[in-house]
């Protein structure tokens, strides 16, 4: 399986890592509308359990997106 690279410039998420790189082992990003839905900083074990529930979220643009994994330092 191709592994992926997830750059992140938020430093004070727990998940971040030295020279931008995102450590977190699975990472949620749905449609705003459904992102309303849980809490902020979903824990990445959470987002099995939580994208069975969110189904397909279709969006226009990048600015109708949220990543719910973002955990405050």
């Amino acid at each position: 399986m191709r592994q992926l690279t997830v750059r992140c410039t938020v430093d004070n998420c727990y998940y971040w890592a030295q020279d931008n790189y995102c450590a977190a082992e699975s990472i949620l990003i749905t449609s705003d509308a459904a992102g309303r839905r849980y809490p902020e900083g979903v824990d990445a074990p959470q987002t099995n359990m939580i994208v069975q529930d969110i189904g397909e979220t279709p969006v226009s643009n990048c600015a109708e997106t949220a990543c719910k994994t973002f955990r405050r330092k």
